[in-house]
């Protein structure tokens, strides 16, 4: 077991060897790899090498060592020195560039070096993106036909062209197939593990920073409230008995918000369209935001000049609109009106929620809806949310196929646009 646990502490050293382990997660993963192509074709170099000397095969036995001097011990010092890129150059062009050279200038055809391609063909594939994902990986098979038509020639004096050629072709191209479709799964996987750790880690900022407050003065204001109870100090219990409806309401708000965010992040949350009076459902959501209206007098004008009906989701929509309308009375002045408008535009219905209230910068607009960026700023009498009410919004109605934007000028209040397909 020990000689085991050894061979693996081994193996992990030179796996890491001149790895950054500060590097994002994908490039540390590339840089791993090559250490593994590298040291696994040292290990084979030096294998056939001594091959080669006992068979007396001192060509490639010269080309072994060569091959070991111009790529392993270039890569070991590109690597130890950091320099990924150049190192991952070096190795992926070492193999057809190498195989090309020593097939071609003494062709064994019991070994046939060259198949060796299409199995580190996969190599590029793992190693690069996007375009040059594909520009080096068609050096393999390039390099492949290339050996096989100038042997075929240098032993027939002509080419022509086999089944087997064609079967080597598919070959390559199921390599790239499944290679590709294994990579674009990965790559899927880590971005649903790095949405869920900002999710996760969004969660716990929202917690620690907006739930514990109202938490405190509910804990706080229901133990000064234990000991007025016993003189019955009828003043000072309707203080803090409103201060505790206060952080009641504000925990229920932000408890509210969360489970509707967190709904948005599952991935069984599915959009169910119907057929729905637009008209009314706004109607309603107005109606129901004019409670949180009412205590700072705020006028909310709603008059539609038509009946809208389009097929959306009504629940999704409710509390996309529902989000945008208290945050326009949060930010909004006391004795002010928020003016709600509905209206088709070019295959679209618009929904605007206009305000006159503090407005927001253009940098601050531009964070609106970056969901690396949590903006819980005050409202004009001192509300606090927990930043999620129009993230939430946007992320409801891209689902939706619409979308939102925002017009804002500093002091002078904020118009959002809820956009949805009128098909």
């Amino acid at each position: 077991m020990k000689t085991i646990e050894k061979i693996k502490g081994l193996f992990t050293k030179l796996v890491d060897f001149g790895v950054d382990p500060d590097l994002p997660y994908l490039e540390l993963r590339k840089a791993k790899l090559m250490n593994v192509i590298v040291f696994s074709i040292t290990a084979i170099l030096l294998f056939f090498m001594v091959l080669n000397l006992a068979i007396e095969n001192y060509f490639l036995a010269i080309s072994d060592v060569v091959l070991f001097v111009l790529v392993c011990v270039p890569s070991w010092y590109l690597q130890y020195k950091r320099h990924y890129r150049a190192n991952l150059a070096l190795i992926t062009s070492a193999f057809f560039i190498y195989t090309t050279i020593v097939t071609i200038l003494m062709y064994d055809v019991d070994r046939q070096t060259e198949h060796i391609l299409i199995a580190v063909s996969i190599m590029p594939v793992f190693l690069f993106e996007g375009f040059w994902k594909n520009l080096m990986f068609m050096f393999f098979p390039i390099s492949f036909f290339t050996i096989k038509f100038v042997t075929m020639y240098d032993m027939y004096g002509h080419i022509e062209i086999h089944t087997i050629h064609l079967i080597y072709a598919i070959t390559f191209l199921i390599v790239y197939v499944i290679a590709s479709y294994f990579k674009g799964n990965m790559l899927h996987f880590y971005a649903q593990l790095l949405q869920s750790n900002k999710t996760k880690d969004k969660l716990f900022r929202i917690i620690s920073h907006d739930i514990r407050n109202p938490f405190s003065s509910l804990l706080g204001s229901s133990d000064l409230q234990m000991k007025y109870l016993d003189p019955l100090n009828i003043d000072k219990l309707t203080r803090t008995s409103v201060i505790i409806n206060s952080a009641s309401k504000k925990i229920y708000d932000l408890t509210q918000t969360l489970l509707e965010w967190s709904q948005t992040q599952a991935e069984t949350f599915v959009v169910r369209k119907e057929k729905t009076d637009l008209t009314e459902l706004v109607k309603q959501v107005v109606d129901f935001c004019g409670i949180s209206s009412r205590p700072k007098e705020i006028e909310l004008v709603f008059n539609p000049e038509e009946q809208i009906v389009l097929n959306c989701d009504n629940v999704m929509t409710q509390i996309a609109l529902r989000n945008i309308i208290m945050n326009a009375i949060k930010f909004s002045h006391r004795n002010s009106s928020v003016e709600i408008r509905v209206a088709r535009n070019m295959g679209r219905v618009k929904i605007d929620v206009a305000d006159s209230g503090i407005g927001m910068s253009e940098e601050n607009m531009r964070d609106l809806f970056d969901d690396t960026v949590i903006q819980s700023n005050y409202g004009t009498e001192k509300e606090r949310g927990t930043g999620l009410g129009l993230m939430i919004s946007k992320e409801l109605l891209d689902k939706q196929g619409g979308g939102i934007t925002v017009a804002s000028e500093k002091g002078k209040g904020s118009v959002f646009t809820i956009i949805l397909p009128a098909d």
